[in-house]
């Protein structure tokens, strides 16, 4: 699946620049939320056919998850503190980069507002419940808002990674996924039908129908990393009849095309087509290219572009590259190759202490 991922990472960071050429895929909250559909997927295969017997243990599944997302974000944070360090001494201090927000609303928060940045920053948990928050600068304090677009200043400016909000949602789903993904459908269809109806009543009877409760709330958003588990369990009953490659085929295309033109296709609700289309073909594409190493490798770079394209745009910016053929064709092109040394120098090292880490089962 790692050609459907990439896009779906570029279609974030086109959602954040530019379209290429006119595509832009399908945009940034669809892709996040595909992604989750994903995620759902591969925790459950994972959790039922590689964490079982010795490797049975709920601090190792962590454990490992953290070892995967840790080292690649902490680099692209150090990355992005050193880019406001740079920006600082070559202004001679009229530039300060990230750390404007901080200085400029430091007097206006106070202790308990300063901890908690500075632990979502560093531990990515709950940066999602940032997107929550206002600061009221009269006492210091955080508080929960509807619409955080409507506080001053935007609580979201004070991450130094701020596409990262999307790992708090996945940390949420990673700490209860053992308890979850080997429950029968009799317990996750039900718990997808209390998602959805936590949306509408939300969304009907509440009256917010803003970012961020649109796909930043982690019970609602809970309903796409469900549909993940499903989508293996049909996966599971896919392997038990003969699929021809062909009909597997054109499921994999027929998604990547959607993909690639669904930005141009004037169909009402195509977003909710979209992730139904998306859900149903993710056992098809997963039994294709599950095999495929180039396939793979590209899947492994989905992570690194993901959390360091908003930092190869700030290096953009300030190193004023030209941007030949649009932003958002500079910045994707960048950023992947960014991501290849992140995945060769980082991550495959990385990968490498991971799988050490778990045993050969009998």
């Amino acid at each position: 699946m790692g050609i459907l991922r990439i896009l779906l990472a570029i279609s974030v960071v086109l959602d954040h620049s530019s379209p290429i050429f006119g595509f832009s895929f399908v945009g940034g909250q669809i892709a996040v939320q595909a992604f989750y559909i994903i995620s759902g997927f591969y925790m459950t295969l994972i959790l039922n056919e590689k964490y079982i017997g010795v490797n049975n243990s709920y601090k190792l599944f962590i454990s490992n998850r953290f070892l995967r997302l840790y080292p690649i974000y902490w680099i692209i944070l150090f990355l992005t503190i050193l880019d406001s360090v740079a920006v600082l001494i070559y202004s001679k201090g009229n530039h300060l980069g990230n750390f404007s927000v901080y200085y400029d609303n430091f007097e206006n928060m106070n202790f308990g507002s300063f901890i908690f940045l500075l632990f979502t920053n560093l531990f990515l948990f709950l940066q999602d419940v940032v997107m929550f928050l206002g600061l009221d600068t009269t006492t210091g304090n955080l508080f929960f808002t509807p619409n955080f677009r409507e506080t001053t200043p935007q609580v979201w400016e004070f991450l130094f990674v701020p596409q990262a909000w999307t790992i708090g949602v996945e940390i949420a789903f990673y700490l209860i996924a053992p308890f979850l993904v080997k429950r029968k459908l009799k317990i996750i269809i039900p718990l997808i039908m209390l998602s959805l109806i936590l949306r509408a009543v939300i969304y009907f009877h509440f009256d917010l129908k803003n970012d961020p409760w649109t796909y930043r709330f982690f019970p609602t958003e809970l309903v796409f990393f469900l549909l993940g588990i499903v989508s293996y369990h049909i996966y599971k009953k896919l392997q038990t009849i003969e699929v021809k490659n062909t009909f597997l085929k054109l499921i994999w295309i027929g998604i990547l095309g959607f993909t690639l033109v669904y930005s141009f296709l004037p169909i009402s609700a195509k977003s909710y087509l979209y992730l139904t289309t998306f859900f149903m073909s993710l056992p098809f594409v997963f039994i294709l290219t599950k095999n495929w190493k180039i396939d793979s490798y590209i899947g492994e770079l989905t992570y690194p572009i993901y959390i360091s394209h908003v930092f190869v745009l700030t290096v953009i910016f300030h190193f004023k590259i030209p941007l030949i053929g649009g932003e958002g064709l500079i910045l994707t092109l960048s950023t992947i190759v960014f991501s290849v040394i992140l995945n060769e120098l980082v991550a495959k090292k990385i990968e490498k202490i991971r799988q050490k880490r778990i045993m050969p089962n009998p």
